[in-house]
């Protein structure tokens, strides 16, 4: 009896832990549906799903990086240059098909340049991302002289605010890279050998995976989607470029990574959690007497919560380990006797 009640109190932290965050949503979607009027419609709905598409392919690319243990801290400042490098040449060319190229190689010039020295000169992922957002940061300036971009082609403007049929082609974009990923990582070989060096790297190389091999193409990867994606996406979504505004979104990346429990498939809903939270937020501070301060500090505790689910498990998993090693050692000792 003591052995199933244990079984299935483990059971229900296992469930909150990996299902912990849908819960936390569908309450924050009803509390905003009934405080704000308007706020489940379906124009609005679309209108969160616009928005978290940069974001959201940014936390695409990042799944790669951060599966393998490492860290880039770069891609605010990469799209902010590879935006005004592939605005720049749409304005200079009046070709969509000369600027997404463009974006493309940088993207992945940067992603291979951050794997070489990674992999080939053992530096820290976090120092060498750190060095290349100064670098795009100061790059950025250069080329377009510290100033607004604009001037792009409608058919550029398409790519973020344009349709096809019902659907934004930001979505289309966010979903074609969602399948990308998700096939990579779960129907290939490489996306097995990503898990594996990311969980014993000493243990992938022994089992004869090249482990440099898979880092530097999973920066390749990493940096493609987020930096040909979410540029792409940004120049689009706002018709002009201000470089300036680009270099937190990395942050908004790692955070929904994380608070998708490092899950790819969840990766989406949590980006919707996020941005439908803050959206929720601002409404509620206009629409009401509560100070705007208010609400984001209670913005900031909600996701607290929503993070606070594998905090709580990892105690009891621990928990449990404990209580089962004394059991044995109990048992051990009667046996003995």
């Amino acid at each position: 009896m003591s052995n199933e009640k244990t079984k299935r109190k483990f059971s229900l932290g296992l469930f909150y832990s990996k299902f912990g965050i849908f819960l936390i949503l569908a309450a924050v979607f009803i509390i905003a549906a009934i405080a704000v009027p308007n706020f489940a419609s379906k124009r609005n709905l679309m209108n969160i799903l616009i928005a978290i598409s940069c974001t959201t392919v940014l936390a695409f690319g990042a799944t790669f990086i951060i599966i393998l243990g490492h860290i880039n801290i770069a891609y605010g400042s990469q799209i902010a240059f590879i935006g005004c490098a592939a605005v720049l040449v749409n304005v200079a060319t009046g070709s969509v098909w000369a600027a997404i190229p463009v974006a493309l190689v940088l993207g992945l010039f940067f992603g291979g340049l951050s794997g070489f020295f990674i992999t080939k000169f053992n530096t820290p992922a976090f120092i060498m991302t750190l060095a290349l957002t100064e670098a795009c940061r100061g790059g950025a300036v250069l080329i377009t002289g510290g100033t607004t971009v604009q001037g792009m082609t409608p058919d550029f403007a398409f790519v973020g605010q344009g349709y096809v049929g019902p659907v934004p082609m930001s979505i289309i974009i966010m979903a074609i890279c969602f399948a990308i990923m998700w096939v990579i990582l779960n129907k290939t070989v490489f996306g097995r050998h990503v898990y594996a060096v990311g969980g014993n790297a000493n243990a992938a190389k022994a089992s004869g995976i090249k482990t440099g091999f898979v880092i530097l193409m999973a920066q390749f990867i990493g940096g493609a989607i987020a930096g040909m994606g979410g540029a792409i996406e940004i120049v689009g979504v706002y018709k002009r470029f201000q470089w300036q505004s680009q270099t937190a979104y990395v942050w908004d990346g790692l955070l929904i990574y994380m608070l998708a429990n490092g899950n790819p498939t969840f990766i989406p809903l949590t980006a919707f959690f996020i941005a439908y939270l803050r959206v929720g937020a601002e409404i509620m501070s206009r629409s009401t007497d509560l100070d705007p301060e208010i609400v984001t500090f209670l913005q900031g505790i909600i996701i607290l919560l929503v993070a606070s689910q594998r905090f709580l498990y990892f105690i009891k998993k621990r928990h449990d380990q404990k209580m089962s090693l004394r059991q044995a050692e109990a048992e051990e000792g009667g046996a003995a006797a």
